[in-house]
């Protein structure tokens, strides 16, 4: 970068004559923004979550964390129930959600700035509770990617600008039902294709452009992603994706850096409507840029057994939150990444020379004649 300079005269009294003297002054494009973006997991308000708001208050859900996410810059979520009532329920799946309007008016305490809809429940009461749930964000001014009313309006971006810089999120799934899925003449979400993708990373990519690829992906109850996974993440940071936030499989998985750019295979829950004796604390994370440079990464314990919290999350400390963050902490190391414990949340800090990589990336094997 240029610094521009300009003389300002300063008229000393009582000396006999100015002196002009150089400043370095910054334009505006020297100077960078710093923000954060906090990514939290699934939303799902229906079921229990939904009974309790009834007995107890709408701010109930939010009420001993929602403070915690004041500290952030940005707040991105994955949706994970349609805010309807209306629609008839989808016949050929095991489970299907919604949550009344009335009910989700608590997601203003979350202060959501936008959330993905590519997930298999966002057309659980079809084409009429997508559309009531694409209304009700839009009434909240809650941004959202990954549903529309074709496969064109589903693939289409949350964009967030903060001085030069855009965030841009696109959101995807690979789950089914299959009927879920938007095509030209039908509503829906957007799938998980790899072309489409690629596709899409090169129409928003800028130079000044972070692209935040959100994916509905993997294994329910699982701790582990499958190997399509983590070839499928390489193939996505190869064609210019900056980041990957993944979800669905309710439970956290690993943190993997690669070419030092985060895969999170799981956050696991945010909140979840259903109480039941498999369920797992959760994470969320928390990214720190200057300008488009991503400088750290903050990972955050969320208490998520609703066995003991009722479906009220909160930000974990002491003992419970040790334990959720050396969980994550040894899936991660099986990715070759690592990060500090201090205090009650976790760090990778990309400025410092030694990052937390366990060891360099895997690399073709040379050839004897090489």
């Amino acid at each position: 970068m240029t610094m521009k300079r300009r003389a300002i005269k300063l008229y000393i009294i009582p000396a006999l004559s100015a002196i002009t003297l150089f400043f370095v002054i910054p334009s505006s494009e020297d100077i960078l923004q710093r923000f954060s973006i906090l990514f939290v997991g699934d939303i799902l308000l229906a079921n229990e979550a939904e009974e309790h708001i009834h007995a107890q208050g709408i701010d109930y859900p939010f009420k001993k964390i929602k403070n915690d996410l004041l500290r952030y810059d940005y707040v991105i979520g994955n949706m994970e129930a349609p805010i309807t009532s209306r629609g008839l329920p989808y016949t050929d799946k095991a489970y299907t959600f919604r949550v009344h309007p009335s009910s989700a008016r608590c997601l203003r305490d979350l202060k959501l700035d936008a959330v993905s809809l590519s997930n298999n429940h966002l057309m659980d009461y079809g084409k009429e509770g997508m559309e009531d749930t694409i209304a009700y964000l839009n009434h909240l001014n809650i941004r959202h990617a990954g549903g529309g009313k074709n496969v064109i309006d589903a693939r289409r971006p949350v964009l967030l600008r903060r001085g030069d810089v855009t965030i841009c999120m696109l959101s995807y799934c690979d789950r089914p039902p299959n009927d879920y899925y938007a095509s030209s003449v039908r509503p829906g979400i957007a799938r998980l294709s790899l072309d489409d993708i690629k596709e899409d990373i090169a129409i928003w990519k800028q130079t000044y452009t972070i692209v935040i690829i959100s994916l509905h992906w993997g294994i329910e109850q699982t701790h582990d992603p499958q190997p399509y996974q983590k070839a499928l993440a390489r193939e996505i940071i190869n064609a210019g994706a900056d980041a990957i936030i993944g979800h669905h499989p309710h439970w956290p998985q690993a943190i993997e850096m690669y070419r030092g750019r985060p895969v999170v295979y799981s956050l696991g829950n945010f909140i979840n409507g259903f109480t039941n004796h498999i369920e797992r604390d959760n994470i969320a994370v928390a990214f720190y840029y200057t300008g488009n440079s991503l400088e750290r990464i903050k990972i955050i314990p969320v208490a998520g057994k609703n066995r003991a919290i009722k479906c009220q999350p909160y930000i974990q400390e002491g003992s419970e939150a040790k334990a959720t963050l050396r969980l994550v902490q040894s899936l991660s190391k099986k990715y070759n990444t690592d990060f500090d414990i201090t205090a009650n949340h976790g760090l990778i800090d990309l400025t410092r020379i030694d990052t937390q990589i366990v060891k360099t990336e895997e690399r073709p094997a040379q050839s004897d004649a090489e």
